[in-house]
């Protein structure tokens, strides 16, 4: 159980996140639709041919009704919400999480040789500022800013914000269970000689929220929260209770959790329409926004 002097510290941790987080959600206009960007060699003109009206008032009834926005995506009620966290387990399978597990992987190899080093220097000069990244890297704050976020997203209706909320707390899910099948998988043991210290949990909490959140507003958003993140990392060392590679390696995990729970964010699909010209035929390639 957690010290009850530390929970004055998370309730003020957390009213400064959710006050924080007021631009992100009131600024979150919802997005307009918007008709597919047409790619083609010629323009398609006019014809008389029955084939042809058929098929421009295809493309002509498709492009008038309003695009579906990836960031309202989701399996609908309580149910549906644990069907995606399903469906986040499988994107770790897939080529963009395996790019950056190797990558995360290699940087923790790399720096391994150093953690003796960095962790005896304790980061004194900084020491006193890094009193606070035990308490945000902890399941206990980031859960309930995730709930926060997806529920004043939906009181002011917006649902970009309510569906970033939603993937919040889908990344803790998703690298929380992968941060422990990892630890307990390898064993390592902290520098203070308690054990499961790789991956670091606190660094894959935080780097999984600014990943999501870089996702759905862009870098404004993102930047603060990465450097949170490595904030927490730094605590994490200075208090002994992770290796330099430990923390490397937590936020890789989730960086992977968060691009996992938001895959859908950059997906462009590409749709191929065939048109039929007075000279011939042509085919279009539609990229949906």
């Amino acid at each position: 159980m957690r010290p009850t002097s530390q929970l004055p510290v998370t309730l003020f941790l957390l009213t400064v996140l959710t006050a924080s987080a007021g631009p992100c959600l009131a600024q979150a206009p919802e997005p307009e639709a918007a008709a597919p960007a047409a790619v083609s060699p010629t323009a398609v003109p006019p014809s008389d041919t029955p084939l042809a009206q058929a098929t421009d008032a295809g493309v002509t009834a498709q492009e008038s009704r309003p695009a579906d926005d990836p960031r309202l995506a989701g399996s609908p009620g309580f149910k549906g919400f644990f069907k995606d966290v399903g469906r986040d387990y499988a994107q770790w399978f897939t080529l963009d999480t395996a790019r950056t597990l190797t990558l995360g992987t290699a940087t923790a190899l790399f720096v391994r040789p150093f953690d003796e080093k960095i962790t005896e220097a304790r980061f004194d000069e900084i020491a006193g500022g890094l009193t606070v990244g035990d308490e945000y890297g902890n399941l206990t704050l980031q859960v309930p800013l995730a709930v926060a976020w997806w529920g004043i997203g939906a009181a002011k209706g917006s649902r970009r914000a309510s569906a970033a909320g939603r993937d919040l707390l889908r990344a803790q899910i998703s690298a929380t269970s992968w941060t422990y099948a990892i630890k307990y998988a390898v064993r390592r043991t902290r520098p203070n000689g308690d054990p499961r210290a790789f991956p670091s949990g606190h660094s894959s909490a935080t780097f999984a929220t600014a990943t999501v959140l870089h996702t759905h507003y862009g870098w404004k958003a993102g930047l603060p929260f990465y450097a949170l993140g490595v904030y927490t990392a730094a605590s994490r060392i200075h208090d002994r209770k992770h290796w330099l590679s430990d923390t490397v390696m937590g936020a890789a995990v989730g960086i992977t959790a968060g691009r996992a729970v938001t895959f859908r964010l950059r997906q462009h699909p590409v749709r191929v329409v065939p048109a039929i010209t007075r000279g011939g035929a042509m085919v279009q390639f539609v990229v949906d926004p």
